[in-house]
């Protein structure tokens, strides 16, 4: 995300009115990830089109790569109500399932899909499910968390944390005041171009016993 709208080399415009950081490469964060890995596991999460334009076998052979989707219907209202000049390539869909194949090919095998849905209905069951599937152990205590926000959350994107920072565990969010997407044009655009992607990737989602 600090490469595709912060760094000299930045793909969008959209936070044009912060001064582009060089630091913020993307030679440079991969580099750094690759630094901290090796002194310990690390896990990052970033949308899809943050990395589609740099996204290649060279890169992805360094990660293990898990999907999290979320059905348009209930992702798009959400984006329009922060972001409502959002262009398609940042609903991030497309780029998901483009990544998705790459790392399908890199991997030899399909990475792990979970759907949003699933896990916020199924939080123990769907990251237990989760752990298996990557090998890693099981702690049902990283299932809550104490409300509020790491620091560099707030710097750039603070308004995007509000249900995060009150939140202790995983619960739907409810918004009355969000627009059903066939209630806005561009919304109904957006979700006709986002629906193929996201049952393409649904259908390998991992499955929660």
């Amino acid at each position: 995300m600090a490469y595709y709208y912060f760094s000299d080399e930045r793909i969008s415009e959209r936070r044009g009115d912060v001064e582009p950081d060089p630091a913020a490469r993307f030679d440079a964060v991969l580099q750094g990830l690759l630094r901290e890995a090796e002194q310990h596991p690390v896990f990052i999460k970033d949308h899809a089109y943050h990395v589609a334009s740099r996204a290649s076998p060279a890169v992805l052979r360094h990660f293990r790569s898990t999907f999290l989707i979320r059905d348009p219907a209930h992702s798009l209202p959400s984006l329009y109500a922060r972001m409502p000049d959002f262009t398609l390539q940042e609903t991030g869909y497309a780029a998901l399932f483009n990544l998705f194949e790459l790392a399908r090919q890199v991997e030899g095998a399909s990475p792990v899909v979970i759907d949003a849905d699933e896990l916020v209905e199924q939080p123990d069951a769907a990251v237990k499910a989760y752990c298996d599937a990557v090998g890693v152990s099981f702690v049902a205590q990283a299932l809550q968390w104490s409300d509020g926000l790491h620091a560099a959350m707030n710097a750039d994107w603070g308004g995007w944390y509000q249900h995060l920072a009150k939140s202790r565990g995983f619960a739907r969010q409810e918004n009355p005041d969000y627009i059903a997407v066939s209630h806005n044009p561009h919304l109904a655009r957006a979700y006709e171009h986002c629906l193929p992607f996201y049952r393409a990737l649904h259908a390998h989602r991992l499955r929660i016993r």
